[in-house]
């Protein structure tokens, strides 16, 4: 059997030391399960974290996991975070509220959850308990602005449907007798006993804070971190000037960081008694063996949490994390106001303004991939006749899907044909122009499960759209011409929650592969389908990846296997020509078709759509591949399509 702490084929396994010969067959699916659900979750561990390091791979946590997995309950987990906007709000963060980079670390953390709920029906929530109170005084950080912080989360929550995610106070962790229903007059009136509280009911008696620096490694990690980001966040509250020199800054800022790690210890304790069967995370580098430290944010660089940096999208949708002055001082970036606020930077392009004598456009990106434009001065008030189908087209190249959401007149038939035209060449297939997609039962009219209710593999459009050509040796080969580009309106929408489409760039798929089978591998591969759909066709020599026509960026050429256990309608079969001939290739055409499978489908990197009715969509078809969930069979659900090149 795979090891224990086997993780998906899309990471570098774990060893383990856990004993499995006496187990029941029941008992090793309950450990499998539990394997799987701890390797999503080192999916999201620090860059440069060993994560697992003392633990003996995790046997401590994945017992947790296997207790919560053969009761068939939720897994829960906990994350001490999300205090408040650091106080230097001039050359470190935008504002005192959150922002966009807070709305991408809890779409990060939901997708987290999401990703657990994806192999395991139960699920996962991840309580976010604020240390706001613990810490904020310290730091001059008023309370009314720890509440006002703690409730704009809420609010943001809420607003963006992070499910998985919940909430929890200081006050809800120490025992102070205060009414439940909490405001912000009540909240500041009572901050400074909730402090009293914690340390009296939680404080270690005799706790020596210098010692534990000297003997604990987690605690000295945690010290260093304090003392990094406090001589930055500190820097106007505690100038250096006249009357205080940098050293003595210096020694103020280490006595402050001490002070935390006092509090902290006893907030440590107090999570501890109040969630003792909750998986414990942490945004701080630790050895693991008592938490799992946590990337909160998409980002390579070094600034991991949204209360500490600002946050910088690239044209082609890379994140970037860093302090407000570094993108301040960037003549590549501009900065972008979200409800009379800033926001986040952005890479300045004409491509994202269009229409400025109508009133212009909004266009802000999705998580994990892609951009959502809408009319600035609200729902309807640019119609699909007003939208620059050029400047959209070269933004699909880059960060594909590109929504528009709120113009009018987009289900207008004639409307959506004309712009299709604009966009570029229509491509019509044995369908015609435009494809109705919707559930249509067992009448496939030829395109296998397209025209059905139930999940799709993950697969570029055109797969076997073929012609036939004649090679330099004169034989005569199957040739696949799939299409560039997908146009999208949504007619009808399927019931919440269910009849999601699914697009997952190569440009985040290829950040993410892992150790063993990194992209100069896969470049020499090739790969073969067949179906007896699609007038029984077999494709063979499919390169598994080409370079894009227009950026030169490489590109997913793959089709998820489809076996017929997965559908009622016809299997795909997909086979790896020479999976064991690519450069430095130490896998068979299993373990690559389950990594890259296992990548499409992770959470950091497919973009789930929820259609609203009305929604346009574009997408490159080289770019990124895509897929349906399933939905109600007969629900009203119904796309149009239509292809371009």
């Amino acid at each position: 059997m795979p090891s224990v702490l086997k993780l998906d084929t899309a990471d570098d396994s774990v060893p383990s030391t856990a004993p499995t010969e006496k187990l029941t067959g029941l008992q090793l699916a309950h450990l499998e399960t539990a394997s799987q659900i701890l390797a999503i979750i080192s999916r999201y561990k620090l860059a440069k974290n060993a994560f697992l390091a003392k633990t003996q791979g995790g046997v401590n946590f994945l017992a947790q996991i296997h207790s919560r997995v053969a009761a068939g309950e939720a897994i829960l987990m906990c994350l001490p975070a999300f205090p408040f906007k650091s106080p230097n709000n001039s050359t470190k963060v935008l504002g005192r509220l959150p922002d966009k980079a807070e709305e991408f670390a809890l779409a990060h953390l939901n997708g987290l959850c999401a990703a657990i709920g994806d192999i395991y029906e139960p699920g996962a929530r991840l309580m976010i308990v604020s240390d706001g109170l613990v810490y904020n005084d310290l730091l001059g950080v008023p309370d009314r602005d720890v509440w006002a912080y703690g409730e704009a989360l809420r609010a943001l929550r809420s607003k963006k449907d992070f499910s998985h995610i919940e909430f929890c106070r200081l006050k809800d962790i120490v025992h102070v007798d205060i009414p439940n229903d909490l405001d912000e007059i009540r909240y500041v009136a009572n901050a400074t006993n909730f402090r009293h509280a914690l340390l009296q009911q939680f404080s270690k008696p005799g706790y020596n804070v210098s010692l534990r620096i000297s003997e604990d490694e987690d605690t000295c990690s945690t010290y260093r971190g304090y003392i990094k980001f406090l001589e930055t966040d500190l820097q106007n509250v505690y100038p250096v000037g006249e009357g205080r020199s940098k050293s003595k800054y210096k020694r103020g800022i280490e006595y402050i960081a001490k002070q935390m790690l006092m509090r902290g210890d006893a907030f440590a304790r107090a999570v501890r008694e109040r969630f003792p069967d909750r998986l414990r995370l942490s945004i701080h580098a630790s050895t693991g063996e008592n938490k799992l430290s946590i990337n909160l944010l998409p980002t390579d660089t070094s600034f991991t949490t949204p209360w500490h940096c600002s946050i910088a999208f690239r044209l082609d949708g890379t994140t970037i994390t860093g302090h407000r002055s570094q993108f301040d001082a960037d003549d590549t970036m501009e900065l972008v106001y979200e409800d009379g606020r800033p926001s986040y930077f952005r890479e300045k392009s004409d491509l994202l303004s269009w229409a400025a004598e109508k009133g212009g456009i909004t266009c802000d990106p999705l998580y994990p991939a892609g951009l959502v434009i809408r009319p600035a001065t609200g729902r309807n008030a640019l119609s699909i006749g007003d939208i620059d189908a050029a400047k959209v087209r070269t933004l699909s190249e880059l960060n594909s899907p590109v929504v528009l959401r709120g113009f009018a007149k987009t289900r207008n038939r004639d409307l959506f044909v004309d712009k299709a035209h604009e966009f570029g060449t229509p491509t019509p297939w044995k369908f015609g122009l435009v494809l109705e997609v919707r559930d249509r039962g067992e009448d496939t009219r030829g395109l296998n499960n397209v025209l059905s209710a139930e999940w799709m593999p993950f697969h570029y459009d055109g797969l076997f759209k073929t012609v036939k050509k004649t090679g330099e040796d004169g034989t005569e080969k199957l040739v696949s011409t799939p299409p560039k580009f997908q146009f999208f309106t949504a007619v009808k929408t399927s019931p919440k929650d269910t009849g999601f489409t699914l697009f997952s760039s190569s440009t985040l798929l290829f950040k993410y592969l892992p150790a063993h089978l990194p992209l100069s591998s896969l470049r020499p591969l090739t790969w073969s389908v067949s179906t007896s759909s699609f007038n029984s066709t077999v494709i063979r020599g499919i390169p598994l990846v080409i370079d894009h026509p227009v950026t030169g960026h490489p590109c997913l050429r793959f089709h998820e296997p489809w076996p017929q256990s997965k559908t009622q309608f016809e299997a795909t079969n997909v086979t790896i020509d020479n999976a064991s001939e690519g450069e430095g290739v130490a896998a068979d055409n299993t373990m690559i078709c389950d990594a890259l499978t296992s990548l499409l489908h992770d959470r950091r990197v497919a973009y789930y759509h929820t259609w609203e009715k009305g929604d346009l969509l574009v997408s490159d078809n080289i770019l990124a591949m895509h897929t349906r969930s399933d939905f109600k069979p007969g629900c009203d659900r119904e796309l149009w399509r239509i292809h371009f090149d």
